[in-house]
């Protein structure tokens, strides 16, 4: 064989525009932009260039990872103390039933025909009990957050037809359930269905809020809360600064009866 050289038939790329000028026929900074020529962040937008809408490719950030499933999960542990959402939550609730309570009273007095006074002495009554019941709260409040380290830890399992939120016992720890979401998004090697029997049988409360059922979304930025709430049930998603658009734009674009 002789060494013949063989001209090269692949796709050839046409050489650099360089203008005429000075210098060389070279213009300054060799004919390329600041930063050689890369826009910032390397062209990509904000966020790795994902979309906030949960299209292609997905989106990936330091706590929320999109498994082969296309389902996004991530862990979020909150602050009892420190984070009113819950507190608010409870006393919301029994702050309603003690509102029925007293207007179940007061519609008795009127119908006995008790009068003014006996108005005057139920509301007293009422306000002594209202006391009682703020303090005794307040004392179970504090009893619960200690019980469960001042803090619980939350896995949410987000995918196009709805939200799964499951509450771990306070036995386990922040770092353990990133391990195991890792394992079950195709992070991390290891046997993901002993990992998914780890996390139900560590699940201490769970719940599931169908997207197309959504009433109302409501973001609480400031409480890194997103309020999620069904005909009956209300629901409460929680996400870092850096995520809640993302999770709140995702909610909401999925949620056709949401407001309306």
């Amino acid at each position: 064989m002789n060494n013949q050289s063989y001209p090269n038939y692949g796709p050839q790329m046409p050489p650099p525009y360089q203008p005429t000028g000075g210098n060389g026929a070279y213009p300054p900074n060799g004919g390329y932009p600041p930063n050689g020529a890369y826009p910032p962040n390397n062209g990509y937008p904000p966020n790795g260039g994902y979309p906030l809408n949960g299209g292609s490719p997905p989106y990936q950030s330091r706590n929320i990872q999109c498994g082969s499933d296309g389902v996004y999960r991530w862990v979020y542990e909150v602050p009892l103390m420190s984070n009113p959402v819950v507190f608010v939550t409870v006393f919301k609730a029994l702050g309603i039933t003690f509102a029925i309570l007293a207007l179940i009273f007061v519609i008795i007095n009127v119908t006995n025909g008790e009068g003014w006074e006996g108005l005057l002495f139920m509301g007293k009554l009422m306000l002594i009990i209202g006391g009682i019941f703020i303090v005794l709260f307040l004392l179970s409040y504090l009893i619960f957050a200690a019980i469960n380290g001042w803090k619980y830890v939350m896995i949410f399992e987000m995918g196009q037809e709805g939200i799964l939120l499951r509450q771990l016992n306070r036995q386990v720890k922040r770092a353990k359930a990133v391990a195991w979401l890792a394992v079950i998004a195709g992070l991390a090697g290891g046997n993901r269905g002993a990992v998914s029997a780890g996390v139900l049988s560590a699940t201490h409360q769970e719940m599931y809020c169908e997207f197309g059922s959504v009433r109302s979304v409501k973001p609480k930025r400031g409480w890194h809360t997103i309020k999620v709430r069904e005909m009956l049930t209300h629901h409460q998603v929680y996400a870092a600064d850096e995520d809640f658009d993302f999770v709140f734009q995702f909610i909401l674009s999925h949620c056709p009866k949401a407001g309306k």
